[in-house]
């Protein structure tokens, strides 16, 4: 049950998402934060997945299965081309935050971590390739937010672990992030300079 619930929730947070897009408003952005974003080289997946989804829709609308199950089909194939923009808006309106209080790394409607500062020992730039064949999101206490084609260029080392929730509500506990921004060096100049203001 959990996991269903998890399900709804974030399929609401997703279509929320998409209306904060529609209204060019971002989440989580007060105080001294700033956002870093991570979503410009996926947006282009996205647009091909929704095409895909429109497509399938016409071809299942062109099959005559009966007025109830045409419309039925047209309103699954809406929703499901509503859902595929919505991850993409998230990946917009939900940037990863970084303040003088906290790092948050979040992807979409699917992860959102907040990290204190005092647990934070060290945020670097450091590109890497993961094997698809091999990477796996949790291993060794480490979570490996492969969301950009498997590639990641910023690590955080933690201190204490933290937990991070999975998607369906499964927990895991870290103790290094590597993630994605798509000006990681920004990002580590943003966090050096947000800790020096708090000294």
């Amino acid at each position: 049950m959990g996991a269903l619930r998890s399900h709804f929730r974030n399929e609401a947070r997703t279509l929320a998402g998409l209306w904060l897009y529609l209204r060019r408003r971002k989440d989580g952005i007060d105080g001294d934060a700033v956002a870093v974003p991570y979503g410009s080289n996926g947006k282009a997946i996205f647009i091909v997945f929704a095409m895909v989804s429109l497509v399938e829709a016409g071809l299942f609308w062109l099959i005559d299965l009966g007025p109830f199950a045409d419309l039925l089909l047209l309103v699954l194939g809406v929703y499901s081309v509503l859902l595929i923009f919505g991850v993409y808006a998230g990946t917009v309106v939900r940037p990863h935050v970084i303040s003088s209080r906290e790092v948050r790394i979040r992807y979409s409607s699917f992860y959102d971590v907040r990290i204190p500062r005092e647990n934070i020992v060290s945020l670097r730039h450091l590109k890497e390739s993961h094997d698809p064949a091999k990477a796996k999101a949790f291993r060794d206490e480490t979570w490996l937010s492969h969301d950009n084609y498997y590639e990641t260029n910023l690590v955080v080392e933690l201190r204490e672990p933290v937990t991070v929730t999975r998607p369906l509500g499964k927990t895991e506990s870290v103790r290094v992030v590597k993630f994605t921004a798509d000006d990681p060096k920004a990002a580590v100049e943003v966090y050096e300079r947000l800790g020096v203001d708090r000294v």
